[in-house]
């Protein structure tokens, strides 16, 4: 029988039964911050009880603490303190990490457009709701801006600072950007700072060759399927999920007029294409 959880109130949670939120804020947890909180937590305990939900499904979710949850299972926890809550669960964690759990410039950023697009607010009421002022939280969805490779480096080393990051979300366009960030990666390199290079974008696929690429990884994944390994309801699923890519596949190829050969056992019609190579 599930237990019926009452807001507020205090738990006793088993760690493996917590999963993390999908929409949570944090991307990105600092492996040396999460080894010292590991340590501390190994030493004093969980000092401070996380927030958790409950889903229709009945499933528990972390809303505020993923790092406590986190470090408390490699310290050897098998149980953490939790108060449960519900509601705007988003917006609660996310005030939660702002106050307690510092984020990244870029994850700070990216859920402030996020919370702006669910709950249809302007820069104004996001402002009121998280306690901040409009100046900041305007300055604060301007990195948003930043190219995406400058945005994932960032997003692994806490060691940017907003401050740059801002100066360079102001610059006209992205070559500019690239440029100015290398350039401060290259002096943080020189006074002994943790840089970070840019990668440099691959070509975008076409929506096409995207496509074929997609469907060449799963018929691999498919390929090398534990299937045996699974219960009997996820191998039942994954049978009609197959049944029904076949299904699709075959429509496709009587629509394209194609015959593989292969009831002759010959190879198939069409030459192979030189960017599957």
């Amino acid at each position: 029988m599930a237990i019926k959880y009452v807001k507020g109130k205090l738990y006793k949670l088993q760690i493996t039964a917590l999963q993390g939120d999908p929409v949570q804020a944090r991307k990105y947890m600092d492996p040396i911050a999460l080894n010292e909180l590991t340590a501390s937590i190994q030493k004093l305990g969980v000092l401070t009880p996380i927030q958790f939900r409950q889903d229709d499904q009945e499933a528990l979710f972390i809303v505020s603490g993923h790092r406590r949850v986190k470090a408390a299972g490699h310290a050897g926890l098998t149980e953490i303190n939790g108060t449960f809550t519900d509601g705007d669960t988003r917006l609660q964690g996310f005030v939660e990490n702002l106050q307690r759990e510092s984020l990244t410039p870029i994850d700070e950023a990216e859920e402030m457009d996020a919370l702006m697009k669910e709950y249809a607010f302007n820069q104004y009421q996001l402002a009121a709701a998280l306690g901040k002022g409009q100046s900041s939280v305007s300055e604060t969805l301007s990195l948003n801006r930043l190219p995406e490779d400058i945005r994932s480096a960032s997003r692994t080393n806490p060691n940017i600072p907003k401050t740059m990051l801002l100066d360079i979300a102001k610059l006209k366009n992205e070559s500019s950007m690239r440029r100015k960030f290398q350039k401060e990666m290259e002096k943080a390199a020189q006074a002994g700072k943790p840089a970070v290079q840019v990668q440099k974008q691959k070509p975008a696929l076409s929506t096409q060759r995207a496509l074929i690429t997609e469907m060449d990884g799963l018929t691999g994944k498919l390929g090398g399927l534990p299937w045996r390994e699974w219960s009997e309801d996820d191998r039942n699923d994954v049978a009609n999920a197959a049944a029904g890519i076949r299904r699709a596949a075959n429509e496709l190829l009587a629509d394209m007029n194609w015959s593989s050969g292969e009831e002759e056992g010959g190879e198939p019609d069409l030459p192979p294409s030189s960017n599957l190579a």
